[in-house]
């Protein structure tokens, strides 16, 4: 409780120290308590306010992808050993993207599940909002970011 309140700066550092000192050397639990007595928690209801706007945060972010999820260009994942994502007429999937390098991204797939792996790309590859340095294991309803450009990874149908 005390470490709260120097975080949230309801306390000095010095205070903080003092009083840190004073628990060390205290020897029953009355003592404790009346160190820490002015020290009450947040009050109820600025909690529930807080936790209010960090739910309709979220609510928000989730409601703005459920918006834009139906509107992505889809990918379909193919069944290949290896994809190449990138601007070049050469490459398997073409971006028309002045952002997307020439060799921007491959998916490579292993007969059961499809790994992404950035090519070195100038402005990166991005699954699911998260830049990638590493190869990522890709599923269908991921969404995949190449320079500007979106798209909703889903299975080809039977």
């Amino acid at each position: 409780m005390l470490r709260r309140a120097c975080v949230d700066e309801r306390v000095s550092s010095e205070t903080f120290v003092g009083r840190l000192d004073l628990i060390y050397a205290a020897r029953t639990r009355f003592e404790l308590d009346r160190l820490i007595a002015d020290l009450q928690e947040r009050t109820t209801p600025r909690k529930l306010v807080i936790n209010a706007v960090a739910w309709a945060s979220g609510l928000s972010t989730d409601v703005w992808r459920a918006w834009q999820r139906p509107r992505l260009a889809r990918m379909i994942l193919p069944e290949r050993a290896v994809v190449t994502i990138g601007r070049s007429a050469l490459a398997d999937f073409v971006v028309a993207d002045q952002t997307v390098s020439s060799r921007h991204a491959l998916l490579r797939y292993d007969g059961t599940s499809w790994v992404l792996h950035d090519a070195g790309s100038t402005n990166g590859t991005f699954l699911n909002g998260w830049r990638i340095t590493d190869p990522m294991v890709v599923r269908p309803g991921d969404e995949l970011t190449v320079g500007e450009s979106t798209y909703l990874l889903v299975r080809a149908r039977p």
